[in-house]
């Protein structure tokens, strides 16, 4: 911006907006000083302004949870009466780099219908692979995301991240595949629950119960899952057909 144009109605406007968004991202000042300049975003509704509400969703403010909540809701609310037209421009951007994606996530759900959501969330998937991350913050939230979308695609992509470099994400899909319910799931997760390289007994042990809600065989894997049960798992067997069953508490 020249100079001169720092004097203007334009110039004015522009400098309040730049103001706005950054305070609006400053995880460090109270929220009696970044509500206003929320609100003010809220009003403009212009692409920056939609970029920088986005921001808001990218930290806590540990000091007050619950104001922390709040805000955060006044901006989705505030988003989702914008409308997918206008913020799904901004909002793919975010999630493609933002930091934490749960809330980003979840507006996506709210503003898209489940194709582009799913083209969005493709996307993503891109820059993704089962190896080892610093911070597996953002893979762990799509994989939680992807539980949820009901999608045979989505079953897809979960499934190469059941082998992750990281336990928490190899047990957070192996959690999503189940509540996809989707059989596709059934040989790729006995293979995690015999595989001798894995040593998450948590792993093991949800496995073995998302086979017992679901009724899903064994079939070709019965004499490594008996041996595993037996040594690792106690309360849990193999039955006639060849499902994994709870033990039956006595009692005396």
């Amino acid at each position: 911006m020249a100079f001169k144009d720092l004097f203007t109605k334009d110039g004015r406007k522009e400098r309040t907006l730049h103001k706005a968004c950054a305070k609006a991202a400053d995880k460090k000042i109270k929220p009696d000083d970044r509500r206003p300049a929320l609100y003010t975003l809220l009003e403009d509704g212009s692409s920056e302004a939609i970029a920088g509400l986005l921001k808001r969703f990218t930290f806590i403010y540990d000091t007050n949870i619950v104001m922390d909540e709040e805000e955060k809701n006044t901006v989705y609310s505030g988003l989702v009466q914008m409308g997918g037209d206008r913020v799904l421009p901004e909002l793919r951007k975010h999630l493609l780099r933002a930091p934490t994606l749960s809330w980003g996530l979840r507006l996506l759900n709210e503003l898209c219908d489940h194709e582009t959501a799913w083209g969005v969330v493709a996307e993503m998937l891109e820059d993704y692979e089962p190896e080892y991350e610093r911070d597996p913050t953002r893979k762990l939230q799509l994989m939680t995301f992807l539980g949820d979308f009901k999608d045979e695609r989505a079953v897809a992509a979960l499934l190469p991240f059941l082998g992750d470099h990281d336990e928490t994400v190899r047990f957070t899909t192996v959690e999503s595949v189940f509540k996809q319910g989707d059989d596709r799931a059934r040989e790729p997760l006995l293979q995690l629950m015999t595989n001798e390289e894995e040593e998450s007994l948590r792993i093991k042990h949800r496995i073995a119960e998302g086979f017992v809600d679901t009724g899903w065989q064994v079939k070709g894997f019965r004499g490594t899952i008996e041996k595993l049960l037996a040594s690792e798992m106690s309360d849990f067997l193999v039955d006639g057909k060849g499902r994994i069953k709870r033990k039956k508490v006595r009692t005396t």
